[in-house]
């Protein structure tokens, strides 16, 4: 199966890696390695990259597309938030996508897409327990608004919650269809983004953990990277933007008395410097080529 896979601000991404000192880099989100490959083909100094991917399907499908250059390359099938577990060494840069995976979308089978009469799943470990079928038939009303709420900010979460355990008491909702046309319609205004968008966001977060694992990750990986490595993070929505932009903020900051305080006796010290004040998001051209893109946002801190 094809996929329509295009790595978004992959010429911004690039423009920060070193073109002479010998690299290494983490890959933290493979995905089918667009990112890597981009590195490996433009940057001949590259001596080795730890791919991490929860999805073993996703690594497979990398694996082929990076055939020719397996020997640079450590694929690792696990959470990015276990980056410390797997790596000893310090490395030069760490990269994260945090978007969804063109495959994950469009192989029907895996239960994100809107149109799919597949069992609703959402997981991008396909060995976890927890799937998006369990929220939506298990879960209680309340919860399934406050996840809805918080991660995916939907406005009609609780007409929606509702409206989901009315039809599961009279048959289970088992496909993502099922679950699209029901928050439809709710969310009944026609537009070019289908209106279970949130929705669908919100349950995916809360399937995979992503917010924790994300956070997780930022704090495991400052401590793998040299002195003037780089933390390289492309986000999607807000939540996720948030918590890089706070975390990037926290580390540079050499003090965190409250502003009462004559003395500063906190003992903070700066530890990285912030190298995109406004993050750098893709230019129309990109945009025209992959809609996908429009919502990225890349930030980059150096370790001081």
């Amino acid at each position: 199966m094809e996929f329509n896979h295009q790595s978004v601000l992959a010429e911004e991404v690039l423009s920060f890696l070193d073109k002479k000192k010998s690299l290494k880099i983490i890959d933290a989100t493979l995905g089918l390695g667009g990112h890597t490959l981009n590195f490996l083909k433009n940057r001949e100094n590259i001596s080795f990259i730890y791919c991490f991917d929860r999805d073993s399907d996703a690594i497979e499908i990398a694996k082929k597309r990076l055939e020719h250059f397996n020997k640079k390359i450590k694929y690792i099938n696990d959470n990015f938030s276990n980056i410390q577990e797997h790596i000893e060494t310090k490395v030069d840069y760490i990269f994260a996508d945090l978007g969804i995976s063109s495959y994950q979308i469009e192989n029907d089978k895996r239960g994100f897409s809107f149109n799919s009469d597949e069992r609703l799943d959402m997981r991008m470990d396909k060995n976890q327990d927890l799937d998006a079928h369990h929220i939506i038939n298990n879960f209680s009303t309340n919860d399934i608004s406050e996840i809805l709420k918080n991660y995916g900010e939907e406005r009609n979460h609780k007409k929606i919650a509702n409206q989901i355990g009315k039809n599961r008491e009279i048959a289970e909702i088992f496909s993502c269809k099922q679950l699209s046309d029901l928050i439809n319609r709710i969310n009944y205004k026609k537009g070019k983004i289908n209106s279970s968008t949130k929705s669908f966001m919100a349950l995916r977060i809360a399937v995979n953990n992503e917010l924790e694992s994300l956070e997780k990750f930022l704090n495991n990986s400052t401590k793998l990277l040299k002195s003037s490595g780089k933390l390289m993070v492309i986000s999607f929505h807000s939540l996720e933007d948030r918590i890089v932009k706070n975390f990037m903020k926290y580390l540079e900051k050499d003090c965190i008395c409250p502003t009462s305080k004559m003395i500063c006796d906190c003992e903070k010290t700066s530890e990285l410097k912030i190298l995109t004040k406004k993050p750098i998001v893709a230019k129309s051209a990109e945009i025209n080529q992959n809609s996908r893109s429009r919502s990225a946002k890349l930030r980059i801190g150096e370790i001081i």
